[in-house]
């Protein structure tokens, strides 16, 4: 008899997936398991737990091996659960970055875990291969299975933690053979998830607050061309059948390794083929990117580069074991990236030690003065693998407090049973309080909704054309929040609302609140457990595009007469009316997600703004008047109604689609706007 293995990598299914990536991460378990057992086993890949609870109601399996993250990992241990009430010989194994890389913690973890019966640690293809080669040797005799000590993995017997030797790393990863191009992939394309891939494994950097920084994967080990172009080649032409247009690469550097530059000339050829991918979600390298852009060059607008600074601050970046390029060079790559009309985004985590409300807003100010299409703010996650979570008395040196809330959208309703994920994260350290977290996110929204969302960046051209700088603007309007209607005043009031409502003193008080059907069903309905920052900025762009629009030209009118009194004879009324004009064109209609929308419509203006667009930041709006006034048309292309409607099949047209919308094309915000046409 062969040996029944059902592998998952759920996700979340309570309002609607909460993650679409393909279960990449089983199916290379799966592929090499079979490579080593295939006569052996009969293996069976879930990404939706009601299709795991049918399998499992039809026929028990004697392995269930589960994906271990955050988003995920009470979801998981619901089923192990549910298989151990049905036959505790059931081996139930688990694998993934939500555990602990010190003895100690593991411990803790799998002791509160119970019907977890074996965690493997760091890669685990050959760990959980050495689970399947000991339970065969066996006559699959589960209770054998923990006579000794596993390699690559750890287990609880009589109450102490027994772990295996640590195993070696796969250097040549072509040893995995490809869980696509066998087609053990192939049944999840029906379900229009997104195609995850792996080009190589590793990261050279040391980032304490990332537990991919651990000494295990500090050497970036590659899949070799031919295997690459085999499963990149493959996944487009199964993406073109089934209509899907997005792929996401796990890479942690892509464009740092030389060959990268073949994987990106590769990907174009697969779009002039096949129309696959149209975006793409990749981390590039946090060093080299002028090597980063020139081997992505060809992509154009396919991918956002990263620039991931995560602090600006010299003293806090020593602290997390981090480098950065400096501002100046930070400047002129984003204004390459900007000429060639190619997106970019900069992150930043908040609080990281020692950072203080005054260096976390002055480094986003600096963000904010290149040419970077977007900056971005996370918080601070407490992950498993880094001293965040697993050092008491690295918190302790930084006086850190934590809070739980939901992973966004990661929770469901299972037989019966409320299951929910959530992460701990920090929201106050001894030099950055409550209120000056408040204060950021404060800050942040701001930023994500007039800067972002490139609705204005007709104006934010306007100002540096007359020398302000793009930092002073968002400043101003942060600090004149009260002179919006109150309608979107409102909007700002119930975001600092969810900002602290969404966060729990412990898991228990967590589960406990959501666990009452009455706050259940608002989770259901969008109104709680997402994110929080997107779906304010979306309630602000999509019901309020027009009243948000004047008052940012109300507040930048006022910002720009504070600053610059010469301004106020000239010409600045009429060129402030003649832009705002223009970007309701442009945006009016943004979210609309109609088929037979009215493609083309035409304005007339005193000014030829597209033409002086195109120019240097410099040039002035003024030399650009025509007396007779030009027409200008706002359409939209095919593709942009095309991504739209796959949108709304996949994510719906409410608020919670639309979020999910929004993430997706971050960076890449202008895509959903309408293209402006000189006639």
């Amino acid at each position: 008899m062969k040996l029944r293995i059902y592998l998952a990598d759920l996700t979340h299914t309570g309002l609607m997936p909460a993650t679409e990536a393909f279960p990449l991460n089983v199916g290379l378990i799966a592929s090499y398991c079979k490579k080593n057992f295939s006569n052996d086993v009969d293996i069976k890949l879930f990404k939706f737990p009601k299709d795991l609870k049918e399998a499992i109601d039809e026929k028990l399996p004697h392995v269930l091996g589960c994906s271990n993250y955050t988003w995920n990992c009470n979801l998981s241990y619901h089923f192990a659960s549910y298989v151990k009430s049905l036959d505790k010989n059931i081996i139930t194994v688990f694998g993934g970055t939500n555990y602990p890389y010190d003895k100690f913690n593991q411990e803790l973890f799998l002791k509160k875990r119970p019907n977890i019966d074996i965690h493997t640690f760091y890669e685990g293809e050959r760990s959980f291969s050495k689970i399947i080669e000991r339970l065969l040797s066996n006559n699959n005799d589960s209770k054998k299975v923990f006579d000794t000590p596993i390699q690559g993995c750890q287990f609880i017997k009589k109450n102490k933690l027994i772990s295996g030797e640590q195993m070696q790393r796969i250097k040549f990863l072509d040893e995995i053979p490809s869980p696509y191009t066998s087609g053990l992939l192939d049944k999840f394309f029906k379900y229009k998830l997104t195609p995850l891939v792996e080009t190589a494994r590793g990261c050279p950097f040391k980032c304490n607050f990332c537990n991919a920084g651990d000494d295990y994967y500090n050497k970036v080990n590659q899949f070799s061309n031919d295997y690459v172009n085999e499963e990149l080649t493959h996944i487009a032409k199964m993406a073109n059948k089934y209509n899907i247009k997005h792929i996401t690469f796990a890479d942690n550097n892509f464009g740092m390794i030389p060959r990268d530059r073949t994987t990106v000339e590769l990907i174009k050829s697969l779009q002039e083929k096949y129309s696959f991918p149209s975006t793409m979600t990749v981390w590039t390298g946090k060093n080299s990117k002028e090597k980063i852009i020139d081997a992505t060059r060809l992509l154009g607008e396919t991918l956002s580069i990263s620039m991931s600074p995560q602090s600006m601050d010299q003293k806090v970046l020593n602290k997390i074991s981090r480098s950065n390029i400096k501002v100046e060079h930070m400047k002129s790559i984003a204004k390459e990236l900007s000429d060639q009309g190619r997106p970019q985004h900069a992150e930043v985590i908040m609080p990281l030690p020692e950072e203080t409300l005054e260096t976390h807003i002055n480094g986003l100010a600096d963000l904010l003065d290149t040419d970077v299409s977007s900056v971005l703010s996370h918080q601070l996650q407490m992950l498993h693998g880094t001293p965040y979570l697993d050092d008491k008395e690295y918190v302790k040196k930084y006086a850190y407090e934590t809070k739980y809330r939901l992973v966004p959208l990661d929770y469901g309703k299972y037989d019966g049973t409320y299951i929910f994920d959530y992460e701990k994260i920090a929201i106050a350290t001894k030099s950055f309080s409550f209120e000056d977290y408040i204060k950021a996110r404060k800050f942040l929204l701001i930023i994500a909704i007039c800067s972002n969302s490139n609705t204005f960046i007709p104006l934010k051209k306007y100002l540096l054309s007359n020398n302000f700088k793009k930092s002073d603007w968002i400043k101003y309007i942060y600090k004149n929040l009260d002179k919006f209607d109150v309608s979107i005043k409102n909007i700002f009031k119930s975001f600092v609302d969810e900002t602290k409502s969404e966060l729990w003193d412990s898991e228990k008080d967590l589960v406990n609140h959501y666990s009452n059907e009455k706050n259940y069903q608002k989770l259901l309905k969008g109104d709680a457990g997402g994110n929080v920052l997107f779906r304010h900025k979306i309630m602000t762009l999509n019901g309020n595009l027009e009243m948000l629009v004047n008052d940012v030209f109300k507040l930048t009118n006022d910002f720009i007469k504070s600053k610059n009194a010469n301004l106020i004879n000239s010409n600045l009324n009429s060129e402030i009316n003649e832009l705002k004009k223009y970007i309701l064109g442009m945006t009016a209609d943004s979210f609309d997600f109609r088929k037979n929308i009215d493609l083309n419509k035409k304005l007339n203006f005193k000014y030829d703004i597209l033409s002086w667009l195109k120019t240097n930041e410099k040039t002035k709006l003024k030399d650009y008047y025509r007396p007779n006034s030009v027409e200008i048309s706002f359409i939209y292309k095919q593709h942009q109604i095309d991504m739209k409607l796959d949108a709304k099949d996949r994510y719906g047209d409410n608020l919670s689609g639309l979020v999910k919308l929004v993430q997706r094309v971050e960076g890449n915000f202008y895509k959903l706007h309408r293209k402006a046409v000189l006639q």
